[in-house]
């Protein structure tokens, strides 16, 4: 899993399984099957694709839009805030 240190800002695609902290986002996007952890702030959006998983340490101030991933958000003091769970789709 790559490890991101630098601060981040504006809008956000992520390919790889990552870990970013000290993130201000404007819009957060997460490909397929794709596990991110983020420390900080999503101001607008966060879109998630089938099979992926994001943990937003901090906070988010949009809405989620979920093609069948998972969204934890959690608190400052480490408790689950917010869960997305994916919808469940048959063709």
């Amino acid at each position: 899993m790559k490890t991101i240190s630098d601060s981040i800002q504006g809008d956000l695609t992520i390919k790889e399984d990552s870990t970013f902290h000290n993130v201000y986002l404007q819009s957060l996007i997460v490909e397929e099957n794709i596990m991110a952890r983020l420390y900080g702030i999503v101001e607008d959006t966060i879109h998630i694709k089938k099979g992926a998983t994001v943990y937003l340490h901090g906070k988010l101030q949009g809405e989620v839009i979920n093609e069948g991933g998972i969204v934890y958000i959690f608190s400052p003091n480490g408790q689950i805030q917010s869960f997305y769970p994916g919808l469940a789709h048959s063709n």
